[in-house]
């Protein structure tokens, strides 16, 4: 069986798009808040339900029989399975201090020893040739004394005697040196033999020349059990509330949905210590050839110095009593159970969780680092399933353990395999130990060290899918997914009835490091959506990344033949331009001090404002933190993490002391508590520029949640984007009320750094609290060009409409109405607001602009319709204009020029992109049947984010949409909407000489160099492939006067005698007192029947929506 999708998680991050091989969620899920499930999901089940299938039919063929996976440490194809439920507590290893040395270089001895002793014969023969000639060279020299000098045969020869005595001493000195140096070579070599048996931990059993990591021994580590014993005892278990936080998560994946939410209370580690029961080295798999042809940069970084170690644990609790003294002495967990139904109601179980034994085994890549403590990451991985025993019992002492009960036992043993098969290899935990043992939970660099950008031109010759002669062509969409990840990661819109379409779409894709690791590929694929059955894969493309990598910060554009899914033929090509780009980074010329730009320059000094940055823990994050973002690179990768909240309580208004007389109006501080009745179960949700990415799972009734989540994102410009931080209160038979939102500019944010952590107050909400979030950016190296920086939810303004047709068709479009439209909603212009000009053009007076909402707008068309209505052959399309809202630059007024064509079918025009000149040379032969008959003026503007003008496409039936507009109509209310897509004071003038310079080149806007994502064909290699409040300031204080016509203007406004009047004034009023939950929103009933209502609309919309076509969109990030 192929195991579920390789992944990687990290202790303090989230999986996603930003992370696709996952990064910090434990698990990927459709968000009860947002998203539309795929086709193929809807036949088989939400995505949540068949990944924990997958995970418990997967664990399931673990405890049958060996499976062969790929070691995420060590890179080599292993076979694991499942721990055994009684382990031998003996070692079946072998201890290396019983293995014999390997036999020392004794050749290379003999060659050092046979050098030494020749060179020290040469120099004792040159002594005794040297000494005796010096000898009788000084006692010959005229200065000698006569008197001494030897004349006769037996002084002579005592001179000889005595010349030889110098170089005889030197001579002991060699064979002195000689011994010693013998003796030390043979030492180093013996040593070093000693040390490579440390080396290889193993024997060559199958005679290959190398000691694979199946060959290493395993030893026991009776020092390393020494000291878990003496620590165990202290440890301190507020250190891994982190940890805990992912047992939530686990247990919340793994609990029947009678359970909808659990709690850990409590954790203790007890007095009884794991035991390591043996330790042994890896090596690693050869990664040359995947390596090769990278930078060095990327290099080190995807193969940093590491080591690779294998242990095996083991536990066995000590037997314990019915007392909650005795059982306090293993490790244990206080967990809380909330059973009944999500929504309607709930009770708080309490469950007593001990464990009683564990047996398994992990290995470990540790990667090194200089600097104290010296290890960075650890990547952890099980090699199977360790067999796990656990003691459940409820909060009562004479009540059983329930693992005894047969049914339930069994489930739970499921539950607790289909938990861990998260970690089982290929899947991986990563931990971040350096930042641990500092203290530090801010991240100060991003997981992703690079992005894939890839635009999606078109596909020719598809194969329709559907045998049915009813559909006489494909609906086809591309997807991008990792191949071995499979997740669909970015999906363009459905081209209905074409198979040759053209999309022109850009998508982002973050790169980590594991997903370079295991080998993923980019795979495009191309769909055929259906409306009643799963959706058909027409064909495939894959890219291999490490090329891509390779040649980094160049695009290359493509035309590749489609790969068939299986054995039948699959026509058809696509074209497309990929590149890979990597992260900068921080620009050194504008470092700072990195001080909290909230803090004003007057009060930086004071104590009190001295913050306590986050640790840095190299250059790059002393970078980091003292540099802002570089306005010249605007695109990048973006983390946001929400760490926890502190103070969390839910507004009262005195309710609680039924306004008596003497009594306070409202407890201005009552008692802090953790836990307790009436406190809410939040949970927090992400957005970025309008769009919801990210939402955490509910920390259940605590007024201290600790979330620790966060997703990475790649957005377009930092310059103008914001982030949304709302936390909920899942409530039962209500809807989940805003307890309070952060909204964060983050021009305003990233003054002096690149990365900010921050305490700020829940605001705009019912409740009270302190939230800590960390924001980081990394901009990457590519330049997208302006129109692609947008957002991708705005409004279009329409300010006028001026036809130019030819001369034949100039009385036609004189008598037509326009129809103006994107894909969710439009207006009308009547005939009569037609005018003929001068010039032979025509104008469509408009009286007020007018708004359309748009919520995909690099996927979306802007098209104007030219109509006549006759009573007797009914409404006609006379022309069409179409403008592709990717091609129009945020908030900036200008007229664009589009084509105006006629045709007998004009579907091809809303769906296929065409570019402002009108060229269709990248059509088929449909392109002859689309004639030009003049151009369209449009006088538009692209309004960034949601407005006002979006309430009639979200203020509807649907839940998700609902609770967007609901959080856009609190920031509406707090006056934060001008902040949207706008930038900070710090970069008009920056941006004031961009506009300038786009204007020089307005020509030129869709021409783009080797740097930005969208190229010419020209500018790149072609590669072919196969395979409100305030003061009124004009009040006069000293005039009595002024007061009372100033009230009896605004009495003349309220008491009005107009019903409808009355009627709107009482409604806006208690939309206003609503959103504290006060006026007829105080009752508990009103709200459960608005509850109630909205439930019935969401239904009804959800089974409207099985019959709609709907593309493979990638599902919102959520924790569990």
């Amino acid at each position: 069986m192929a195991p579920p999708g390789q992944q990687s998680h990290k202790l303090h991050e989230t999986y996603g798009i930003n992370n696709p091989v996952p990064k910090v969620s434990l698990r990927s899920i459709v968000d009860p808040r947002q998203g539309t499930e795929s086709k193929a999901k809807k036949v088989t089940g939400n995505e949540r339900e068949e990944e924990q299938k997958q995970n418990e039919k997967y664990a399931g063929e673990i405890e049958k029989e060996a499976v062969q996976v790929k070691d995420p440490v060590t890179g080599d194809d292993v076979k694991i399975k499942h721990g055994d439920d009684e382990p031998d507590p003996r070692s079946t290893g072998e201890n290396i201090l019983e293995q014999d040395f390997p036999p020392p270089d004794w050749a290379a001895h003999r060659r050092r020893v046979v050098s030494i002793t020749t060179q020290l014969v040469i120099c004792i023969s040159l002594a005794y040739a040297l000494s005796p000639l010096i000898v009788y060279m000084l006692v010959h020299q005229p200065l000698f004394p006569s008197s001494l000098r030897p004349t006769s045969s037996a002084a002579q020869l005592f001179t000889l005697v005595l010349s030889l005595v110098p170089p005889t001493l030197y001579t002991y000195g060699c064979m002195y040196k000689l011994r010693n140096d013998a003796d030390s070579d043979f030492d180093d070599r013996l040593w070093h033999a000693e040390r490579e048996r440390g080396w290889r931990g193993g024997q060559d059993r199958d005679n290959d020349g190398t000691v694979e990591g199946e060959e290493r021994f395993k030893e026991s580590a009776e020092w390393v059990n020494d000291l878990v014993k003496g620590v165990w005892p202290i440890i301190n278990p507020d250190l891994f509330d982190s940890l805990l936080d992912m047992l939530e998560d686990i247990m919340q994946s793994s609990v029947p949905r009678f359970i909808h939410s659990v709690r850990v209370s409590d954790f203790g580690f007890g007095t009884t210590p794991m035991r390591i029961t043996s330790v042994r080295s890896l090596p690693d798999a050869g990664t040359d050839t995947v390596m090769e042809g990278l930078d060095e940069k990327a290099r080190d970084h995807l193969n940093a110095e590491h080591i690779n170690l294998e242990v095996s644990f083991a536990y066995r609790a000590m037997p314990s009593g019915s007392t909650v003294d005795t059982k306090a002495h293993n490790p244990h967990l206080l967990t809380e159970f909330f059973l009944g139904m999500r929504g309607v109601f709930a009770e708080s179980v309490p469950v007593w969780v001990e464990l009683t034994g564990v047996a398994g085994t992990a290995r470990l890549r540790m990667e090194l680092i200089p600097d104290p403590p010296f290890i960075k990451t650890t990547l952890v991985t099980l090699m199977g399933l360790p067999s796990i025993s656990l003691s459940v019992v409820p909060m009562s002492e004479r009540l059983p353990n329930v693992m005894n009960v047969p049914l339930l036992s069994d489930f739970i043993a499921k539950s607790i395999n289909a938990a861990a098969a998260e970690y089982v290899a290929p899947k991986s935990l990563t931990l971040d130990l350096q930042q641990l043992i500092s203290g530090d939970d801010i991240k100060k660099d991003t997981q992703a060290m690079g992005v894939l950008i890839v635009h999606i031109h078109r596909a020719v010759g598809l194969k329709k899918m559907d045998a049915s002669d009813e559909k006489p062509a494909a609906d086809p969409y591309v997807t991008l997914t990792f191949s071995k990840q499979g997740k669909p990661l970015f999906s363009t819109r459905i081209i209905e009835g074409d198979l040759n379409p053209v999309f022109e779409e850009t998508a982002a894709l973050p790169v980590d490091p594991n997903t370079v690791k295991i080998g993923e590929k980019l795979s495009l694929q191309v769909w055929d959506s259906d409306r009643a059955s799963a959706d058909d894969m027409m064909g495939f493309v894959e890219v291999d990344i490490i090329d891509l990598m390779r040649e980094k910060n160049t695009p290359v554009r493509r035309w590749t033949p489609l790969a068939s899914p299986d054995d039948q033929s699959r026509p058809g090509e696509i074209e497309y331009t990929v590149g890979y780009y990597s992260k900068m980074a921080p620009n050194t010329s504008m470092k700072t001090d990195g001080s909290d730009p909230g803090i004003p320059e007057d009060l930086k000094n004071e104590p009190a404002f001295q913050q306590a940055r986050a640790v840095a823990l190299n250059d790059l994050e002393a970078a980091v933190l003292c540099t802002p973002p570089d306005p010249a690179w605007p695109s990048g990768i973006l983390s946001v993490q929400v760490h926890e909240i502190k103070g969390l309580t839910v507004k009262k208004f005195g309710k609680q002391n039924r306004g008596k007389s003497g009594e306070k109006g409202q407890e201005e501080g009552e008692k802090e508590q953790e836990e307790g009745e009436g406190l809410p179960s939040s949970y927090a949700c992400i957005e970025i520029n309008d769009q919801l990415v990210y939402s955490t799972r509910v920390k259940p009734v605590t007024a201290t949640p600790i979330f620790n989540a966060g997703t990475e994102r790649f957005i377009r410009d930092w310059r103008t984007a914001h982030v949304s931080v709302v936390v909920r209160d899942q409530r039962m038979r209500e809807n989940d009320p805003v307890l309070g939102m952060v909204f964060l500019k983050l021009s305003e944010l990233l003054v002096h750094a690149s990365e900010i952590t921050r305490s700020y107050s829940l605001e705009h909400g019912v409740g009270y609290g302190r939230i800590r979030i960390s924001v980081l950016f990394r901009p990457v190296q590519a330049k997208l060009p302006p129109h692609l920086l947008g957002f991708d939810t705005g409004t279009l303004v329409v300010r006028n409409v001026r036809a130019r047709p030819s001369q034949e068709h100039l009385a036609e479009l004189a008598k037509c109405a326009l129809h103006m439209k994107t894909y969710t909603s439009g207006t009308k212009l009547s005939r009569s607001t037609a005018e003929k000009q001068e010039d032979g053009s025509i104008v469509w007076q408009v009286d007020k602009p007018s708004e359309i909402p748009v919520q995909k707008r690099y996927s979306s068309s802007f098209f104007v319709a030219f109509k006549t209505t006759s009573p007797i052959t009914g409404t006609k399309k006379r022309a069409l204009a179409v403008l592709w809202l990717r091609d129009i630059v945020d908030s900036e007024d200008k007229a664009i020029t589009v084509t105006l064509w006629q045709s007998e079918d004009y579907s091809r025009l809303k769906h296929n992109y065409v570019p402002l000149d009108g060229d269709l040379s990248a059509w088929d032969a449909d392109k002859q049947k689309m004639h030009k008959i003049g151009t369209v003026e449009l006088d538009v503007t692209f309004v960034p984010g949601v407005t006002a003008a979006h309430q009639r496409v979200m203020n509807r039936r649907n839940k998700e949409m609902k609770q967007a507009w609901e959080e856009f109509d609190r920031r509406e209310a707090a006056g934060l909407t001008d902040k949207v897509g706008q930038q900070s004071s710090e970069l008009q003038e920056a941006a004031a000489q961009d506009a300038k310079s786009r204007r020089t080149d307005s020509d030129s806007v869709d021409s783009v160099g080797t740097s930005y994502t969208e190229v010419n064909p020209e500018d790149v290699h072609m590669d072919v492939h196969d395979a409100k409040g305030g003061v009124d300031e004009h009040h006069d204080h000293d005039n009595a006067d002024y007061d009372e016509s100033h009230e009896s203007e605004q009495e003349g406004d309220e008491k009005t005698h107009n019903p409808i009047k009355k009627l709107k004034q009482w409604r806006e009023h208690e939309h206003e007192l609503g959103r504290e939950h006060r006026g007829l929103k105080q009752a508990k009933p009103a709200r459960t029947a608005e509850w109630i209502k909205d439930n019935v609309e969401n239904a009804v919309d959800k089974v409207e929506g099985r019959f709609k076509q709907r593309s493979r969109e990638p599902d919102v990030e959520t924790e569990v």
